[in-house]
């Protein structure tokens, strides 16, 4: 045990003073909270959409990566046809790169489309990201390390436009007449405005003991760094700025029945200011072959809980699917497709028909993969 303590502390101390800045940054944006005006897209499938939580996922699979989700939510809600009335796209490219023995590191570049309603307020994103992985840690006997600390960012654009001819104002409606088609609203055609934004996680992920039977996964990220001001009417204060947002996951997978199963937790943790959300889940790895690096089905159940009261609809059980599999013989190209459907059970429950979600994506393997593990949650 001593000599695994001082292991760590020699593979952790050049990389210590990094740490400490960034733990110093997080509480440094912790401290000064602000009032809630908005909320970010959610997705179902924490599987399949780990980068958009936390950019320290970047390049973490070990190959070159093409993944994008679409989600609906509320198909009753009226709105656009084509894309849904409150939908969201997002879509990433991401690699897994290697130099020498002791830098690893990721680079993508993603896009994000969110639609919300009638009023047909759009919102584009595209960014870049960037993840180094290191502190491999754990003795040379071990068949794996057992420790990786990954520290990622993100740097995008945001593109926010609104179409005033398709909305109501307050002062157009009449208990006599309806609509009446006027207002003192100084708003018609398209809105739009461009911001910039930033946002860094941190990655922790056990390998107990390095024998691939117990898997950790430890994550924390603050989005929206720069707190950008997203009026569209101009108006510039403190209430028009976009609230940071703050999330902590955790997961974990043990091998069962000789590793044809793996089961474990997520948690996953969302706060953006007066808007807090849980999601807690248990999910069930089935492989059929242990001899096979690539877990090829996963089901996961979940349960979305809205802290605050007053955000009843947010509340819902989430039941998802995912099959990943494989095509070649050595250097196998890896796919995966899952779906998911929430089930809203309190506020509108199944009225608005609750929200689907498909996601794909595609692996191609590179020369030398030595990523940290093929657990549950990784390829190669």
């Amino acid at each position: 045990m001593e000599f695994l303590f001082t292991k760590i502390k020699k593979q952790v101390k050049p990389y210590y003073r990094v740490l400490r800045a960034l733990l110093t940054l997080v509480m440094a944006l912790l401290w000064p909270l602000a009032e809630l005006l908005a909320q970010d897209p959610t997705f179902s499938q924490y599987n399949m959409n780990q980068f958009y939580y936390n950019p320290a996922y970047t390049g973490n699979h070990g190959g070159y990566q093409i993944a994008a989700t679409y989600r609906s939510l509320w198909p009753n809600v009226p709105g656009k046809t084509v894309a849904g009335p409150l939908s969201t796209t997002f879509a990433l490219f991401d690699a897994y790169l290697k130099s020498g023995s002791s830098y690893t590191a990721g680079v993508g570049v993603f896009a994000m489309q969110d639609v919300e309603g009638e009023g047909y307020l759009t919102t584009n994103t595209v960014g870049i990201s960037y993840a180094q992985h290191f502190a491999k840690i754990g003795p040379k006997t071990d068949a794996m390390p057992r420790v990786q600390i990954s520290l990622g960012f993100k740097a995008y654009l945001n593109s926010i436009s609104v179409n005033w001819d398709k909305l109501v104002f307050s002062d157009e409606l009449s208990l006599q007449q309806g609509i009446t088609g006027t207002s003192a609203a100084d708003h018609s055609g398209v809105g739009h405005k461009v911001t910039g934004d930033m946002d860094a996680g941190m990655l922790m992920i056990n390998n107990f003991r390095g024998k691939d039977n117990w898997y950790n996964e430890l994550g924390f990220a603050l989005a929206h760094i720069l707190s950008p001001n997203e009026s569209l009417t101009g108006v510039a204060t403190e209430q028009s700025k976009l609230p940071r947002k703050y999330v902590v996951s955790y997961r974990s997978s043990a091998a069962l029945a000789g590793k044809h199963l793996f089961v474990g937790p997520t948690i996953l943790f969302e706060n953006q200011k007066l808007f807090y959300e849980l999601n807690t889940g248990i999910d069930v790895f089935i492989n059929p072959k242990p001899s096979n690096a690539i877990i090829p089905l996963c089901f996961s159940v979940m349960n979305r809980f809205s802290v605050n009261p007053d955000i009843a609809n947010t509340n819902a059980i989430i039941l998802s699917l995912r099959y990943k599999g494989s095509v070649g013989k050595l250097n196998k190209v890896v796919y995966n497709i899952g779906f998911a459907a929430d089930l809203p059970y309190s506020g509108l429950a199944m009225q608005t028909k609750g929200a689907y979600e498909l996601s794909l994506g595609v692996i191609f393997p590179r020369k030398g993969n030595d990523n940290f593990s093929v657990c549950p949650y990784q390829v190669y």
